[in-house]
């Protein structure tokens, strides 16, 4: 199966099939009336979507001005505040249909640092345990410690990483819709469950359960990638990859698996150094993530990569990363200047 060759570094897979652990988690626990509401939630989903009209999507949008800009400029032609939806007559809209918001990763970072993560503070595992001879040769030859100043933060995108999808919040959703709505090029909501969500690369109907390992984190990383101007034309192309007919893979599988890698680099203190130098440590995290996004994607594009592949690539791509944290990051920067070249001549 395409989707299983894109695996966590060590066996079994983290990749499983999404609807055979649901029917094992339904005649575990799920109640009768668990699974009647679950049922009437999605017949309610699936009517809202089927009567609104698509939109055509970003990555075949005729507006080429359109395809280098930011997802707030994309949809109401400003950055100069937060992105809102566009304005529609309520004759347009059908019945229960939604527009919810874009939000972006300031946004986002606002919310949880005003947040009590007391309740998962105790369970995140922000370094490497220095014990017996390793830990020793770590104290003396390893990364440096990260500066005392930095350490709230960077224990903060842990306990990010430890929160898990909540239905009942309601800048989970806005996240979840704004990566959707973004990489579609659509202006309404799509239904929580559902086939689509594999047109972005999620495995099942729920995208909540491909977040296993790396949390809420996983769709706020993916969050940066679309909403910061300067990196959207990459999120393109890596997308557009995805859906190329020889090489495609799952972009949202692909991007969580780079959330692993970037926790554990940070977490082995790999990128410390960087973080000490800058004096923060998300916005080190988000480019290290975006880097081997990028690194990953020249790789995949240059060497004509399938998703047979995919399992040696990125273990390749985690090991050679944590090496050469300066060098990726200079890469990144260096293809982020072509970008800005291409879109100037452009205008």
């Amino acid at each position: 199966m395409m989707l299983e060759t894109l695996q966590q570094k060590d066996p079994p897979s983290e990749f499983v099939d999404i609807a055979e652990r649901n029917r094992k988690n339904e005649s575990l626990g799920m109640n009768c009336g668990e699974r009647v509401s679950q049922v009437e939630d999605y017949a309610a989903a699936q009517e809202e979507w089927e009567a609104v009209q698509c939109v055509e999507p970003i990555l075949r949008s005729p507006y080429k001005e359109d395809l280098h800009k930011s997802p707030k400029k994309f949809i109401n032609g400003s950055s100069s505040s937060p992105a809102k939806s566009p304005s529609m007559s309520p004759q347009a809209l059908a019945p229960n249909v939604r527009i919810t918001p874009h939000t972006d990763f300031d946004e986002v970072w606002d919310f949880f640092t005003r947040q009590d993560m007391s309740h998962v503070m105790g369970s995140i595992k922000p370094t490497l345990e220095r014990r017996g001879v390793n830990g020793l040769f770590r104290t003396i030859f390893g990364p440096k410690k990260l500066k005392a100043e930095l350490v709230d933060e960077r224990n903060l995108l842990f306990a990010i990483a430890q929160c898990q999808f909540d239905n009942s919040e309601p800048i989970h959703l806005q996240i979840l819709q704004t990566v959707y709505k973004v990489l579609t090029g659509t202006k309404i909501d799509c239904p929580r469950f559902g086939s689509h969500w594999d047109v972005i690369g999620f495995q099942g109907v729920d995208p909540a359960t491909d977040l296993r390992g790396v949390g809420l984190l996983g769709l706020v990383h993916a969050l940066h990638l679309l909403t910061y101007e300067a990196v959207l034309p990459l999120a393109r192309d890596i997308f557009r990859l995805s859906h190329d007919q020889h090489s495609q893979f799952p972009f949202m599988v692909l991007s969580i698996n780079v959330t692993r890698i970037s926790l554990q680099t940070l977490r082995e203190g790999h990128l410390n150094k960087e973080c000490n130098s800058r004096g923060n440590v998300r916005h080190v995290l988000n480019e290290y993530f975006t880097a081997v996004m990028f690194h990953i994607y020249w790789i995949w594009k240059t060497e004509c990569k399938t998703i047979k592949d995919s399992g040696f690539l990125i273990k390749d791509a985690e090991a050679y990363c944590k090496r050469n944290v300066k060098t990726v990051l200079q890469k990144l920067q260096a293809q982020l200047r072509k970008y800005s070249h291409q879109e100037a001549e452009m205008l």
